[in-house]
């Protein structure tokens, strides 16, 4: 097992392109992905790697709460959700190691939008323009943003506005922390972040009750 130094040194090794990229497939796989176990995931993976590119704006203790503050949100949605999904399978009789895929139209409408984002992005390099931030932090975050603003317009449940929000404040973690790192906008943001977990997976469970064949016997 690999001390935090040693990790430390093995993510300095890396160049930027070696982690964004990954993390841009991460956030291509959570907005279109219908099973919301494998959307969580994702979502993971996402902020494993966002906290990693992180260390160039602020020391590692900070940077990780990344892994911490998006673990608890990962927490607390799986929880909510697996409560909503455990009663359905169950009034349903469907098996619980089943995934859910579903290829609606909603389902290509998000895979086609998300191909046309990826394009774009890949294509004309977008960015804007932050202080102290590099070039190529700059065009993750504004890729986040976009990725944000397609997940808000595409979802119709919590748990994709969820992932929408957290993808616009981790995009203004990147500029906010360009400009200036503190405790208290760490703090903030990371506040933040855990109150969007805490409400939406409020809804999440509102929301999926509406499903249960006999919501009485829930």
């Amino acid at each position: 097992m690999p001390t935090l130094d040693q990790f430390l040194t093995w993510t300095h090794s890396l160049n930027n392109a070696a982690l964004i990229f990954p993390s841009a497939l991460f956030v291509a796989a959570m907005l279109v992905f219908s099973d919301w176990r494998w959307a969580l995931a994702a979502f993971a993976g996402v902020k494993v790697l966002a906290g990693i590119l992180l260390l160039q704006l602020m020391p590692p203790e900070w940077a990780l709460q990344q892994w911490v503050t998006g673990g608890l949100m990962a927490i607390m949605w799986f929880l909510a959700a697996r409560r909503v999904d455990v009663v359905r399978r169950k009034q349903t009789g469907a098996p619980w190691w089943k995934p859910e895929w579903r290829f609606n139209p909603s389902t290509w409408m998000r895979l086609s939008f998300v191909l046309l984002l990826l394009t774009g992005i890949y294509t004309a390099r977008p960015y804007a323009p932050i202080p102290k931030l590099p070039a190529d932090l700059a065009r993750y975050a504004t890729f986040l943003a976009l990725a944000g603003l397609t997940a808000l317009g595409l979802g119709d449940r919590p748990m994709r506005w969820g992932f929408g929000l957290s993808l616009w404040l981790l995009a203004a973690s990147f500029g906010i922390h360009a400009l200036q790192v503190t405790a208290d906008t760490v703090g903030l943001i990371a506040g933040t972040e855990l109150l969007l977990g805490f409400v939406i997976s409020y809804l999440i469970v509102v929301d999926g009750a509406r499903f249960w064949p006999r919501p009485e016997e829930a």
